[in-house]
């Protein structure tokens, strides 16, 4: 077997399933905007999966990369470019 297939097949027997209310790559995220009261829809991707017109959204990006880890009820603040603060409530994590 190759290198690669040994590292994915690496990865899915350590996948810890305690963590399955936890933001990780794969999962769908719903949040809200504290401020406005918008809700929003994300999934979260690997950076070659990135589509925008089907709300599928980088880990890396700076939205992604911050719900990283988040669980349900938690705020996470993201910062514009402008340096603007934007505070997000995690609404819904789902696989």
């Amino acid at each position: 077997s190759s290198a690669a297939s040994d590292v994915y097949k690496r990865q899915v027997v350590e996948h810890d399933e305690g963590d399955a209310d936890k933001v990780n790559v794969g999962a769908t995220v719903k949040i809200k905007d504290i401020e406005f009261g918008d809700e929003m829809e994300y999934k979260i991707v690997g950076s070659t999966e990135v589509d925008c017109l089907n709300n599928k959204i980088s880990n890396e990006s700076p939205v992604g990369a911050a719900l990283i880890g988040a669980a349900k009820g938690d705020i996470i603040e993201i910062e514009t470019p402008n340096g603007e603060m934007i505070k997000y409530e995690v609404m819904s994590v789902s696989r």
